[in-house]
């Protein structure tokens, strides 16, 4: 879990770290809504590597895939907090 799905600077920050690793998308991003609940999903491939990225009402903001490539990922989001 990265963090809050409404927080639009981790957003960002998300998107920045992707582009640089030039993660490529696989398909349109899919969003749904059921009742109260929202739900937004894309699959990349970076560096060859399947990664799956999910803001969901109430669940928050996350990404799954190849553990090197989530924590490049995760590394690259805190770098650009901290600076």
């Amino acid at each position: 879990m990265l963090g809050d799905e409404f927080d639009d600077e981790l957003r960002a920050r998300l998107a920045n770290a992707l582009r640089q690793l030039e993660a490529i998308p696989l398909n349109p991003a899919d969003k749904f809504l059921a009742g109260s609940q929202e739900l937004e999903a894309l699959d990349l491939s970076v560096k060859g590597c399947l990664v799956h990225v999910e803001a969901e009402t109430y669940v928050g903001l996350s990404i799954t895939g190849s553990p090197s490539i989530i924590e490049n990922i995760q590394q690259l989001i805190t770098y650009k907090s901290e600076n």
